[in-house]
């Protein structure tokens, strides 16, 4: 994205169960509107640590005259695509709940030698 003039940074990488369960919260016990469908023990998230240790998800932003930014009018579906040309599966494609920061590797695996490649 950068190349193409719009800066991103990573803003939410590996969650505890317990950070799962505070955004689970949000719009139901909390504040806020829902930002996830995942409650961190029934529900996993791909933020959350799998078999191997790992997240399988990263949420990012633009960086805006240096400052993060999740502005509805930057270039969101652009981001998608290209995340989705790499091999990951974007938030923002979702049917119920659109998550424009959120990428996840679909096949670790797979996306990890296209990446190195």
């Amino acid at each position: 994205m950068a190349a193409i003039g719009y800066p991103m940074m990573v803003t939410d990488t590996l969650r505890t169960v317990e950070e799962q369960q505070v955004l689970f919260a949000k719009g139901r016990t909390a504040p806020g509107p829902i930002v996830t469908r995942a409650d961190g023990v029934i529900k996993r998230s791909n933020h959350q640590p799998h078999g191997d240790g790992l997240g399988h998800a990263v949420d990012c932003c633009f960086v805006v005259d240096g400052h993060a930014s999740w502005d509805p009018r930057l270039p969101w579906k652009a981001y998608g695509a290209l995340a989705e040309a790499l091999g990951f599966a974007w938030g923002g494609n979702w049917q119920s709940l659109h998550d424009l920061p959120h990428i996840e590797l679909l096949e670790p695996a797979t996306t990890e030698r296209t990446l190195i490649a």
